[in-house]
């Protein structure tokens, strides 16, 4: 068969992967990994005898250059046609959740010289055999202008289409209104597509969950037989390994042992890779366990998936579940988890003190650790604020000399046990007794001073495994560490906002006493640094992480945050249990996913209180936010009046404060629409849980959000969030489908006034015509987790990693 088909390959998905999981899952992994999927699609590839392929990276391609090499074991080594490797020109683009038109563009010659009439466009994480021919049949016969292949209520990111067909698209990218071949699907009514079902197991390599689920499925015969076929083989990386070995105390049940293993260890229902020692007396369930790792005596995994050279110690006890497995990284050492003593510095925390979300952040995560059996001291500066108000429930502790700028400062230290924390308190006059917690300008020197006296503090406090620190304010401690004592005590430091980075005159270095530092410039970041010296890095999403990566968002720290990735992590923060529609006192009706209908009650009420027409029907768009250019009200200003003058029953409810610029064109437009919007400045202006509860669809349109609240705190009370896809927003909000109706909200890509008002008009359109749709949504919002014990326990894990290795 002379090929008519050339195959795109959209391998943007390792960073996708390595976001979806505390730890990092990198090499050639049975079945599930990067290399392995690469192996699956060009197999697929040369069993429907296809010639000419390229695949599109990202990140670090030459590793996937080395692998794949000239394509031989493909038969794609090739003086026509052949195997293509075609990376990122342009470096600056972030990868989007599939191949865009705009990264094809980069590469053009390809297109134009391959000589196929028509072209797969498909993804590299997908578990599945498949003959794109039986799919480019299926496509002529209907005529069709896209084909698309589905399993079953699944979207697998593969389409055909003609070359001609792609080009014009390709050529044109910069003036669509889409930017991938799923909004072209979408969005263009006058397309002809069509479904072409594929009816074989498939499984999609997004999380953790389909990583494991997709290699424990492998010890199905039904499945493993479908997938490994004599008639369309899949072709793999070979290694050359005596066989495994199985001593007098070995148990396997349903299990795939590679060569090379030594086993005297019960193994059931697990994939265990090569070289893998499990002793005597372990137990092994449920697990995916890599290469070269070491499983010692009386240890139990389950629904554990173990990356390369990982040693379990003796006795250890590792618990996940299949939806939620337990992940280590490269070369980890794991240990039973007793007995952990955790440090958290920070400028603020709630109850006692908050500007900002950081004080909820640090609050429920001291709370949560402490529940979880995390011995947890939180240390922060006495504010005026903080005497003020629960001076006379502190403890005195002890008091110190702190010597800075060569000059001794005496401090005294009182406690509080909040919870199950401890919380420390530092006083002194000259550097914390201000009105406010920010906006002096001594701020470098008061913060500076609150860093060394926690570094000294430690000399009277027993000895903490970890020390958690927390944005610019505190991201001196690693430095100061290094140069105390304590030198070699691990550190974290969490980046909330790379925004606010702490620079100073550099002569603040001297009046802390260092002396070996090196210097740049007569200018000091205090971020820069602490992202130099902590032991880990972290971040409150993973998408934020990897925005990071991008001068547009990690600004002047992108290379510093580059240098240390191998250390820097992305883990969402979550929401408090308070939250809670079925119990929460301050809503007109309570109601819970089992009667959400009641909902309409708290609507009702909502338009009441804001002097809104009262009408079940009309639809409310609820913010609760900081009033500032980050959180979108640029879109907004230029995109509301046309909206609502076109939708008489949009209304708009508002509850925040905060630039006197916006609010004042805020207030222009809210005159121009006075039944139609609703402001109140000031966050004490209403309940902000009146519009949680009552509103229809909750606005963020972020420029940027390094994590947010709202949204999980709307999906929680079934509100449906309209969000852009960047930070924290785009790993709590799922796109509504219209095709399998999944999703969890509605989002947008583009910081793009025309598509966040599409976007909410699409929103209302559903809202309008489809209300079994729309309480759908409701119910799958409803059930969305996104709750502190899961934020609290990857945070466990990855202490324990932090200290354990």
């Amino acid at each position: 068969m002379n090929s008519n088909l050339f195959v795109i390959v959209d391998a943007t998905f390792k960073d996708n992967l390595e976001q979806l999981t505390l730890h990092r899952m990198p090499g050639a992994l049975p079945f599930a990994g990067k290399y392995r999927l690469i192996d699956f699609t060009l197999s697929n590839i040369k069993n429907s005898q296809i010639t000419n392929v390229a695949i599109f990276p990202y990140g670090n391609y030459r590793s996937l250059q080395d692998h794949v090499g000239s394509g031989k074991k493909w038969d794609l080594d090739r003086r026509r046609d052949g195997l293509f490797i075609l990376p990122p020109k342009n470096l600056y683009i972030a990868p989007d959740e599939m191949i865009t038109f705009q990264r094809m563009y980069e590469h053009i010659e390809f297109f134009k010289r391959s000589s196929q009439d028509y072209a797969v466009v498909t993804s590299a994480n997908i578990v599945w055999n498949i003959d794109f021919y039986e799919c480019l049949d299926y496509h002529l016969k209907n005529d069709a202008d896209i084909t698309e292949v589905m399993y079953k209520n699944i979207r697998l990111k593969t389409f055909i289409i003609s070359k001609k067909l792609l080009i014009e698209y390709i050529m044109t990218y910069a003036t669509l209104e889409y930017r991938t071949m799923s909004e072209l699907v979408e969005k263009t009514p006058n397309l002809k597509v069509v479904i072409y079902k594929h009816q074989n197991y498939t499984r999609t390599i997004t999380d953790t969950f389909n990583y494991l689920k997709s290699n424990l499925d492998m010890l199905r015969f039904d499945i493993g037989s479908s997938i490994f076929t004599p008639d369309r083989p899949i072709y793999s990386k070979e290694k050359t390994s005596p066989p495994a070995r199985y001593l007098k105390n070995a148990v396997i049940e349903n299990s795939m042992i590679s060569s090379g293993c030594i086993v005297d260890g019960t193994v059931i229902n697990s994939v265990i890779a090569r070289d893998v020692t499990i002793k005597e007396g372990a137990i092994v369930k449920n697990s995916f366990i890599m290469s070269n790792s070491i499983i010692e005596e009386k240890s139990e995994l389950n629904y554990t998936i173990l990356d390369k050279q990982t040693i379990v110690k003796n006795n250890t006890h590792i618990e996940g579940t299949l939806k939620h497995p337990y992940v280590t990284q490269k070369e980890q050492l794991v240990s039973s988890f007793e007995d952990l003593r955790v440090l958290l510095v920070a400028s603020e925390s709630y109850p006692f003190i908050k500007t900002g979300g950081l004080a909820d952040v640090i609050g429920s995560l001291s709370r949560n650790l402490g529940r979880q059996g995390v011995d947890t001291t939180v240390i922060l500066p006495l504010y005026k604020k903080i005497r003020d108000t629960f001076f006379e429930s502190l403890k005195y502790e002890f008091s110190k000399t702190v010597v800075y700028n060569e000059i001794k400062h005496k401090i005294r230290v009182h406690r509080y046990q909040y919870k199950k924390a401890k919380y420390y308190f530092i006083d002194n006059f000259a550097f914390f007794n201000y009105e406010e917690v920010y906006g002096y300008e001594n701020d470098a020197d008061r913060f500076a001073f609150f860093n060394k006296a926690v570094v000294e503090m430690l000399d009277d406090l027993k000895p903490f495994d970890l020390v958690h620190v927390n944005d610019w304010h505190t991201a001196l401690i690693p430095i100061l560490i290094d140069n105390s004592p304590h030198k070699g005590l691990k550190t974290l430091l969490t980046i909330h906002n790379i925004d606010y980075q702490g620079i100073a005159n550099s002569n603040v270095i001297k009046k802390l006493g260092i002396t070996n530092f090196v210097f740049k410039s007569d200018k000091i970041n205090f971020l820069e640094i602490g992202i130099n010296t902590a032991t880990k890095l972290s971040t409150v999403s993973p998408t934020y992480k990897e925005e990071l990566k991008y001068e547009y968002y990690g600004k002047n720290l992108t290379y510093s945050l580059l240098n240390r990735e191998r250390e820097f992590y992305g883990i969402l923060n979550g929401i408090s249990s308070s939250f809670n529609p079925t119990e929460d006192k301050a809503i007109k009706t309570n109601y819970s996913i089992e009667n959400f209908e009641n909902k309409i009650d708290n609507k009702l009420y909502l338009q009441e209180k804001m002097g809104l027409v009262i009408d079940k029907n009309k639809f409310i768009i609820g913010m609760v936010t900081r009033i500032v250019e980050q959180k979108g009200f640029d879109l907004i200003l230029n995109s509301f009046d046309e909206l609502l003058s076109n939708n008489k029953e949009i209304q708009f409810v508002l509850l925040g404060a905060g630039d006197k610029k916006y609010i004042s064109e805020l207030e222009k437009l809210a005159q121009r629409h006075p039944e139609q919007i609703k402001l109140n400045i000031g966050y004490d202006a209403t309940k902000p849980n009146y519009i949680y509860a009552g509103a229809d669809v909750f606005l963020m349109p972020s420029r940027f959000e390094p994590c947010g609240l709202g949204q999980m705190i709307s999906l929680r009370y079934g509100t449906l969030p309209i969000v852009r896809r960047t930070g924290g927003l785009n790993d709590t909000v799922f796109k509504y489908d219209h095709i399998t109706k999944k999703g969890n909200g509605f989002t947008f890509n583009n910081y793009d006034a025309n598509e966040m008002k599409s976007t909410i008009e699409n929103a209302y359109d559903l809202y309008k015509t489809n209300k079994k749709d729309w309480n759908k949504l409701i119910e799958r919002a409803m059930r969305s987790d996104n709750s502190l014990v899961k934020s609290t326990q990857k945070y466990i894990e990855f202490y324990n990693v932090i200290v354990k290795n």
